[in-house]
Formats: structure tokens, C-alpha cells, sequence
């Protein structure tokens, strides 16, 4: 018999950053060069870029469009929550009780998204339930990435 998962909240420590970290890093690997073109003031300046970007988007705080799959594909189309191919608002100190009810056979993938419509989506993090969680109560697991500086907690069942 397969176990079901009960995804009870999704709680937002920190939202994704929006800053595009390799851009930012590109930039500062421009340094050197334009340093020797037009003198050191200006590589202060690049090198100095990935601090601006990150203050300014902290200033802006744009919050995430959140959806979640249960693959890597990041499509809106393949989301289970929310329903409609739609998407949530979320900020750092929100959170939401989708209630959603996931059949796990050994393991099952929750990935949640960030919904980007002018590139790709990008993966605010992901965790793995296990079957062999079922009937130990409520299990939260940190669902995070580095690269958009996002923190989620998951919180869930297996019954």
C-alpha cells in the first residue's frame, strides 16, 4: 500500500534574492581587464558591483511568484500547488497551508519555484519525502538555495 504525504505549510524564512549571482560574478571577472584599460578606479568600481546589486534588491524586496512540482522541470504546467497554473505571493514570514495530498512509493521529489516570465523559473528548493517517514508525525525539512539565497521550511505527514 503507498503512503501519502500532506504537505501542511510552507513557511518563508527568506525569500529568493532576484539578483542573477552569475551576471553579478561575470562582472566582477571584468575587473582585471578594465582595470588595466582605464585605470583602478574603475576595477573598485566592478568589484564593487555585487554589493550595489545585493542592497538594491533588499531595498526592492519582490516577492516570490511560489509554485511547487514534484519533478525538476520547473514548468508552470506540471505544478501540483497552487491549483490552476497559478502562482503565491510569498515574503520572508509568510506562510501557507496548501493541504495538498501526495501519493510517496520509496521517495517523492517537492521542488518549489519561483515563476520568472521573462526567463526561466528558478528553484527556490527542493526536499525528498520518504515512504518510510509514514506514521512518525509532523516532519519539517529546509528546502533552500544557494544560488537564490532562498530559505523554505516544508512542513508535512506521511500517513
Amino acid at each position: 500500500m503507498t503512503a501519502n504525504a500532506t504537505i501542511q505549510q510552507i513557511w518563508c524564512l527568506r525569500q529568493a534574492t532576484g539578483t542573477d549571482i552569475g551576471v553579478i560574478q561575470a562582472l566582477s571577472g571584468l575587473a582585471p581587464v578594465l582595470g588595466q584599460l582605464a585605470g583602478s578606479s574603475v576595477e573598485s568600481l566592478v568589484r564593487g558591483m555585487p554589493g550595489v546589486a545585493g542592497a538594491m534588491d533588499s531595498a526592492r524586496s519582490d516577492p516570490d511568484n511560489l509554485f511547487i512540482t514534484t519533478d525538476t522541470s520547473g514548468d508552470l504546467n506540471s505544478s501540483i500547488w497552487p491549483p490552476g497554473n497559478t502562482t503565491v505571493d510569498m515574503q520572508a514570514g509568510q506562510s501557507k497551508a496548501p493541504g495538498i495530498v501526495i501519493p510517496v512509493s520509496f521517495s517523492e521529489n517537492i521542488s518549489l519555484w519561483d515563476f520568472d516570465s521573462v526567463s526561466d523559473n528558478d528553484l527556490l528548493g527542493s526536499i525528498t519525502i520518504f515512504e518510510s517517514e509514514q506514521g512518525t508525525g509532523e516532519i519539517a525539512k529546509l528546502a533552500k538555495s544557494e544560488v537564490e539565497s532562498s530559505y523554505y521550511y516544508v512542513t508535512y505527514r506521511v500517513d
